[in-house]
């Protein structure tokens, strides 16, 4: 019991930390950055952090085979481009309504496994598909074009996000370290992101010491501080529990717009970011099966 609990408190300290990733993005773009170069030194201070992590704390080698790391080269391109996407989407909606908006790719990952690898949808995981739908219908505003471009990108970083998720279940890596395997997709996300960014002009050198101060706490509590409490809390108290509290996340992105931002909640899109909460919760809860009264539980594929 005292570990479950134990697990709860860090899945939601997890779910916080990540959730603060609007607010220090928004810090950065007031002395000037942009997505481009948030994402470039998000991941390039992180992969710094998670290296002395391995070899300075746990004395592990860096090092992979060359068939995982070229798995992990693939799969760093969607790791890449889902914040960059997300990140973008801040300049025209609120970050609580794109956080909420991008968390809805676990509907994503099953309505893409049902269309490519052909897996049965039950009758509770279509109506949570229909609910989050009612719920992005509710957020629609016809009279703000720019806002449809910004909702329109946060669910593309959820959709390309849940194709990383996928590709990452079927690579078989699933026995490498959690650690490691970050270190690899922030190490290489970091050089496709700084490569594409300077090729179009948007990459930038920290120019300040409070965009010094956002992109360092982005790498470290928002990324890897995050990443830690989120496996060892998984460990803890099981997947299932984890995925229902990861919903903290865009909870803390809500109430930070809301607080720090100054951000607009109507009843409305208050009623439209619920509905998509409530769908994803719903989905993760385990499945009961009338044959034999026998109950499956499924795990969150994160």
């Amino acid at each position: 019991m005292l570990k479950s609990w134990k697990g709860q408190l860090y899945i939601i300290a997890s779910a916080i930390l990540f959730g603060t990733m609007p607010f220090l993005t928004k810090m950065a773009y007031k002395s000037g950055s942009n997505a481009y170069s948030v994402v470039f030194w998000r991941f390039l201070w992180a992969s710094i952090f998670m290296a002395i992590i391995i070899k300075g704390f746990y004395n592990k080698k860096i090092l992979l085979s060359k068939d995982k790391l070229i798995k992990i080269l693939g799969l760093s391109i969607l790791y890449g481009v889902t914040p960059i996407l997300l990140y973008i989407s801040y300049n025209y909606i609120d970050s609580g309504l794109a956080t909420s908006l991008h968390f809805t790719y676990p509907i994503s990952v099953m309505i893409i496994m049902a269309i490519v690898f052909k897996t049965n949808m039950e009758k509770k995981q279509v109506l949570c598909a229909i609910v989050c739908v009612v719920g992005i219908i509710m957020l629609y505003s016809p009279e703000k074009q720019a806002g449809v471009k910004g909702m329109a990108l946060a669910v593309i970083s959820g959709i390309v996000y849940s194709l990383y998720v996928i590709l990452l279940e079927k690579s078989k890596l699933k026995g490498e370290s959690v650690m490691l395997i970050s270190f690899w997709l922030c190490f290489f996300a970091a050089i496709e992101t700084g490569i594409f960014s300077a090729f179009i002009g948007k990459l930038r050198f920290i120019g300040s010491m409070q965009e010094f101060l956002a992109e360092i706490c982005l790498a470290f509590f928002a990324t890897v501080i995050a990443l830690v409490l989120f496996q060892k809390g998984a460990f803890l108290c099981g997947a299932l529990t984890a995925s229902l509290l990861s919903t903290f996340e865009p909870l803390t992105g809500v109430i930070i717009g809301l607080i720090v931002f100054k951000e607009e909640m109507t009843w409305k899109l208050g009623m439209g970011i619920f509905l998509i909460l409530f769908s994803t919760i719903l989905v993760v809860l385990p499945v009961k099966e009338k044959k034999k009264i026998n109950i499956e539980r499924k795990n969150r594929y994160f």
